[in-house]
């Protein structure tokens, strides 16, 4: 066979074949050289010529039958190759339209190719026209997910053959190599109907090597010819591509051939990149996270601390008369539901019920328990004793005022419908006592909410800035550290109450009581005085959960097996004994704690 034979079809053959990547390059090659050796045996036996009247007759036939439905008959590039690293492309497309006439025409380019494992290769198409001859045509762009389309929409409907020319610049397709640069870009693409012969001629400075790749995109399959040698210009051609097939140019240029490298590489956005580990971001993360936990530890220490007390009453609550009697004094006066909301600088439901058994120890309502079936609930009637006077404390008064609104007595389970609506004010009026009482400077409940939404608000900033940074770069880590610090800052308000010097004081003396409650020897209590004493210890020692304990110490007056008279503050049906009072009085701290919580939801 002549060697001009194997030129002419196959340039492989005498010109440097690249195909990318190295892999395909070299299998490419071996199916050019399986070609050529085939085309030689074919002519040399005297069948190339009967093979290749057989495959003009199935070209045509396929040709007749993609023109009815519509093809690219010719289609003819110029492909010029800019020193600044883009590539300028006037491409003449004729249209076999078949019987159906259109209105309207698409192209679509890919502007956005997979690189490697980690990145992709991104392309920029610019100054898009279309020159559609003697019809009138308007041209609009759209961009969606790495494709630019060209719709052409015509003034007309058109039908039969049609010409397009279209003119546009693609920036991103020069690459740096080892040997020097590499141009690559698929010229023929997007077209919506099978394209039956296409040539493309290159217009570039210094090329040593090209290739060409026909067929789906990823496709390492060799076009019909890429000339390099004895012509004007390199050139590649390509029968028969099927619809969404391409035409993929690729030229190697030397190092000093002029043009610049503006191959666009970037990384595949990913988890693992977006929160990236390592380097700058890993300390800029760092930083800030430990700037912002520092800050959260500054602003309690200066604000949320408590003042360092100066004294502690005695732990013994009790005082020696004159009259050889003692009297219950508890620390700095303080009363059942102050204690609990100063220690724990919250208002809780145990500090509302311990107030109101506090009440009736002081004489200020009676409480009797109901008789009840063996089955049925307990059930206790709040007695109206005396009027609020000034005495009391402003929170006291409240709760007094709420229980006997209606009527001067009350069934406890009939509580929920009357404590539960006014709690809220309730709570306000012992957080203010608080800062009346001096034992803080402002009011707990609103420094810890001023504090924990203050968090929340930076949570929430590092919820969008982490999302932003995760979709937009690498410093994804920098929006988990403002969550955290934000979160830190949430976890300090809720420790950020301070007490003053006072409040610090009467803490201190809490302390020293509730170690009293909890060691205290009853035999040490006078006698005579012991049901009086115990009971006005009582709601001090629900607060401490120490209540079950000074219950039973109350049961354990009871020296005899007879049914006893009531107690000065609580009564019961006739047979009930004073040794039954530590189940009485722990169902009545759990019946009050349950009714002043309780909530019908949807209740009219």
């Amino acid at each position: 066979m002549p060697v001009a034979f194997v030129l002419a079809h196959y340039p492989g053959a005498m010109t440097r074949s690249w195909v990318y990547p190295t892999a395909v390059r070299r299998r490419a090659d071996a199916a050019i050289l399986v070609s050529a050796l085939m085309a030689s045996l074919l002519t040399s036996t005297g069948l190339a010529a009967s093979a290749a009247t057989r495959s003009s007759v199935a070209v045509s036939a396929q040709g007749a039958s993609a023109a009815e439905d519509g093809a690219v008959s010719r289609y003819s590039a110029i492909v010029k190759v800019v020193p600044d690293g883009s590539i300028e492309v006037t491409e003449t497309v004729i249209f076999d339209l078949g019987a159906d006439p259109i209105d309207s025409a698409q192209r679509r380019f890919v502007t956005q190719e997979t690189y490697d494992a980690d990145a992709d290769r991104v392309y920029d198409v610019n100054d898009l026209t279309v020159d559609a001859g003697q019809a009138a045509a308007a041209v609009t762009m759209s961009s969606d997910d790495g494709v630019d389309t060209a719709t052409v929409d015509f003034a007309e409907e058109q039908s039969g053959e049609l010409r397009l020319r279209f003119s546009y610049t693609v920036d991103g397709v020069v690459a740096s190599t080892v040997d020097g640069l590499e141009v690559r870009w698929p010229v023929v693409q997007g077209f919506d109907v099978p394209v039956s012969n296409a040539t493309v001629e290159w217009n570039a400075p210094d090329v040593l090597w090209l290739s060409c790749l026909a067929g789906s995109p990823g496709s390492s399959r060799p076009c019909t010819t890429a000339q390099l040698a004895e012509i004007p210009s390199p050139t590649m051609s390509q029968l028969e591509l099927d619809t969404g097939e391409q035409l993929v140019g690729i030229l190697g240029l030397g190092a000093q051939s002029g043009v610049q490298a503006s191959a666009d590489v970037q990384p595949r956005r990913s988890l693992t990149r977006s929160f990236t580990a390592t380097g700058t971001e890993l300390w800029v993360a760092l930083a800030s996270l430990l700037l912002g936990l520092l800050a959260a530890l500054a602003l309690w220490w200066r604000r949320g601390r408590d003042s360092r007390p100066t004294r502690a009453d005695s732990a013994a609550p009790l005082l020696a008369t004159r009259e050889d009697r003692v009297l219950f004094a508890p620390p700095s006066g303080v009363r059942p539901g102050q204690m609990g909301t100063l220690v724990d600088e919250r208002v809780d439901i145990i500090d509302v019920s311990s107030t109101i058994i506090d009440l009736a120890t002081r004489n200020y309502l009676f409480i009797e328990e109901l008789p009840r079936d063996h089955y049925g609930p307990m059930d206790w009637l709040l007695l109206r004793r005396n009027d609020a006077g000034d005495e009391l404390l402003g929170y006291e008064r409240e709760i007094f005022d709420v229980v006997f609104a209606e009527s001067a007595q009350v069934r406890v389970s009939e509580l929920d419908t009357r404590v539960r609506d006014r709690l809220a004010a309730i709570q306000a009026s012992m957080y203010d006592d608080m800062v009346a009482q001096g034992w803080f400077a402002e009011r707990p409940d609103s420094v810890r909410n001023r504090w924990t939404a203050a968090g929340w608000v930076l949570v929430a900033a590092g919820v969008v800035l982490t999302v932003v940074l995760a979709f937009t770069g690498t410093f994804g880590l920098l929006g988990l550290a403002v969550v955290i610090a934000g979160a830190a800052l949430a976890l300090a308000g809720q420790l950020a109450p301070a007490r003053t010097a006072k409040g610090a004081d009467v803490l201190a003396g809490l302390k020293r009581f509730r170690e009293y409650l909890e060691r205290a020897d009853m035999a040490d209590l006078p006698a005579g005085q012991r049901e009086e004493l115990i009971s006005r210890i009582y709601p001090y020692a629900l607060v401490f959960g120490l209540g079950e304990r000074w219950a039973e110490a109350l049961a354990a007056t009871d020296d005899d097996p007879d049914p006893d008279e009531p107690i000065y503050w609580y009564g019961a049906p006739r047979d009930w004994h004073l040794s039954d009072a530590a189940p009485s009085l722990g169902h009545l701290s759990t019946t009050l704690n349950a009714a002043i919580a309780s909530r019908r939801l949807l209740s009219d």
